[in-house]
């Protein structure tokens, strides 16, 4: 008897320690237009990442995972969603109402949607969001949806709705030309102060990055790190150790705090790097960010656009100091991912575009048992940017343009720079490959159009046509992102609705021909 009572005690507290085990937390950390090569562990031979690279010592360094846009609104849609981000409309970056009603795409991400924060809230985890939102429009006049609306329990962010990053923080009064500067640290600032507030309690936790995101930028103090580099690489890879430094500030709390053992942290990007400006003063100029020798950058589904950093540290369960090159793991499989290691729930009648890949997180033998679909209904300005449609299954990605005059195929393992097309040598991996992908586009829903009261009442009004010169004079200050009193060609085409004859109409408002528009020569033209 005195043997089953000991027995039954040590059962009891056994089961108790289990029971008094806290659940998983999740760091999501996603960069901006950072590519696979700004990383000194992925070989950059100057930039400085000391903190990432720890993350990837610490964890695992997947080198196959993409991304399923190559710009961001859409690349993001699929990580919070786990679907495809045509399934909800998203193809570019959400901006003005006019310009998403040109693209068939809604002014937001809708909240009513399948959402891994909503999921995560509804388990009991606090949820918070700070630094880039961009899951809705640019235009107050829409009144986005505010964060909460999609679960979480607090925000701060910029390019959204709702509380300003800044706002609550040491640097509340950063002048707005600095804003890129502090973006992050602001962002990072918010982070700190709620992991110390839930540290007692499961929390799942965004902090996306303005890092490297134009307008590339650093302050004098950045620039410390590379006394002796040229520009722009001086101000790009001072900008992308700033971020790193903020990233190394919230790994020093969880180490703190003693909650790193039991945090999933993961990094990535939301696509690749920027296609950069040659002459200073434009907005790409500082843009240099490298992809590793990966063809094509940002707005390319060459993997130069899409496959980027994917770091995953996860202590006694993610196994450290390992690199990961044949995985091939997708932006959808986050959602369905993180909810089987934090043992939660699909919402109900959820269907995932994406793949549970705890296994291939945990270094076990991984498969990938569908493939991973892109498109792109943006701009066609760079050479690499010509495919509309791609398609990876095992180790080929097929590539071709809206009518299938231009394909091409690559194996993405044993040449991963894709220079050397094998289409015309695999003509039936072509055909069985362009086969599933047409069958993936006819489960895509049909074009989203805008209507009803909301886009009625978001539309400009006659009486806003007939002012051109009070119009022009708000439309340059809307379009002069980076507030530096010049229109540059790009600026200019961006804020158009109809691009088809930009160049020509901004040829005719630059009548100095310096390739800029200034205040005067923009408003002042009749």
């Amino acid at each position: 008897m005195k043997q089953l009572a000991v027995f039954l005690s040590s059962f009891l507290i056994l089961v108790s320690s289990f029971a008094a085990s806290p659940r998983p937390n999740v760091l999501f950390i996603y960069a901006d237009d950072w590519g696979f090569g700004d990383l000194a562990c992925h070989g950059h031979p100057h930039v400085k990442t000391p903190n990432l690279d720890r993350l990837a010592r610490e964890g695992t360094d997947f080198h196959q995972f993409t991304v399923c846009n190559p710009v961001c609104s859409p690349s993001r849609t699929a990580i919070v969603t786990g679907q495809y981000p045509a399934r909800h409309g998203v193809h570019q970056h959400f901006a003005g109402h006019a310009e998403n009603v040109a693209r068939g795409m809604p002014d937001w991400l809708d909240p009513k949607a399948p959402l891994l924060p909503r999921a995560l809230h509804e388990a009991g985890y606090a949820t918070a969001h700070y630094g880039k939102w961009h899951l809705s429009g640019q235009e107050k006049s829409m009144s986005a949806p505010l964060p909460a609306e999609y679960g979480y329990d607090d925000a701060a962010v910029w390019v959204g709705p709702g509380r300003d990053v800044f706002e609550g923080t040491s640097l509340a009064n950063v002048p707005a030309k600095d804003g890129p500067i502090y973006q992050t640290t602001a962002a990072t600032e918010h982070a700190l102060r709620f992991i110390r507030s839930v540290k007692d309690k499961p929390f799942y936790l965004n902090l996306w990055l303005h890092e490297t995101h134009h307008l590339v930028a650093a302050s004098d103090e950045d620039k410390k790190e590379y006394p002796d580099t040229a520009e722009p690489q001086r101000t790009y890879y001072s900008a992308v150790t700033r971020a790193d430094k903020q990233i190394g500030r919230v790994l020093a709390l969880l180490d703190e705090l003693k909650l790193a053992n039991n945090t999933l942290v993961f990094f990535s990007s939301d696509n690749g790097p920027e296609n950069s400006h040659a002459k200073p003063g434009e907005k790409f100029y500082h843009s240099v960010g490298t992809t590793g020798g990966l063809r094509g950058r940002k707005r390319s589904l060459y993997l130069g656009g899409v496959n980027v950093p994917f770091i995953v540290r996860w202590p006694g369960v993610v196994p450290a100091g390992r690199v990961d090159k044949t995985s091939v793991l997708a932006g959808v499989d986050a959602m369905p991912t993180i909810l089987a290691a934090l043992e939660v729930k699909a919402p109900a009648g959820y269907q995932s575009d994406g793949l549970n890949v705890l296994a291939a997180l945990k270094g076990e033998s991984f498969q990938r048992e569908a493939p991973v679909f892109w498109e792109w209904r943006g701009p066609h300005s760079q050479e690499a940017d010509w495919p509309t449609h791609a398609i990876r299954d095992g180790d080929h990605v097929l590539l071709h343009n809206e009518d299938f005059t231009r394909v091409e195929l690559y194996n993405a393992i044993t040449d991963r720079g894709q220079q050397h097309d094998i289409a015309s040598q695999n003509p039936e991996i072509v055909t069985a490959l362009k086969a599933k992908l047409d069958a993936w586009r006819k489960t895509l829903p049909t074009p989203f159009k805008q209507s009803g009261s909301r886009a009625a009442a978001l539309k400009p009004t006659p009486a806003a046509k007939k002012a051109p010169v009070v119009d022009r004079a708000a439309a340059f200050q809307r379009w002069d992102k980076n507030t530096d009193g010049i229109l540059t060609l790009e600026e200019y085409t961006h804020g158009l609705a109809k691009k088809d004859d930009a160049p020509k109409r901004f040829k005719a408002f630059d009548k100095n021909s310096d390739g800029k528009l200034t205040r005067e020569e923009f408003v002042g033209v009749k």
